[in-house]
């Protein structure tokens, strides 16, 4: 499909997903833009590195077993999400581990994508300052458009 002039059109959105109800809803949103477009998805999982609350802040790499089932879980999610895809939608999926919202920009960029659609919690207060929101980092320093899904 070719867009007229001076249309605003995609050709490939990067989907952030933590395999959650809003990610999904976020991704539905972009597979019916993928359609319309013509455009690629890339559906991304970051596997942050997180630290748990001890002595020495340990992270995940302190404990390789829980780390390889998080990679191997996650791997086997990401695998339903892109066997699930339409028929014509052309899908792929990539891992990743970081920080989240640096992750999913520095994706963003390298992959040559132009929208970010993703999802969001909707958290305030203090669940926000307490969780944060990798939404918010995205939108706030993408230089990218992004559409943010909020949950339900």
């Amino acid at each position: 499909m070719t867009a007229p002039a001076g249309t605003l059109t995609f050709r490939k959105i990067l989907v952030p997903t933590d395999f959650s109800p809003h990610a999904r809803a976020a991704l539905d949103l972009a597979i019916g833009m993928a359609q319309r477009f013509g455009a690629e998805l890339l559906v991304v999982h970051v596997i942050a590195t997180t630290s748990f609350p001890t002595s020495n802040m340990l992270t995940m790499s302190h404990f390789p077993n829980l780390r390889d089932e998080v990679k191997k879980r996650s791997d086997a999610e990401m695998q339903e999400l892109l066997k699930a895809m339409p028929a014509g939608v052309k899908a792929s999926g990539k891992l990743l581990e970081g920080p989240t919202y640096e992750q999913v920009l520095d994706c963003a960029a390298r992959e040559g994508a132009d929208l970010i659609v993703m999802g969001t919690q909707g958290h305030t207060g203090l669940k926000h300052m307490i969780l944060g929101s990798t939404a918010e980092r995205v939108v706030r320093l993408a230089p990218l458009p992004v559409l943010t899904i909020r949950g339900k």
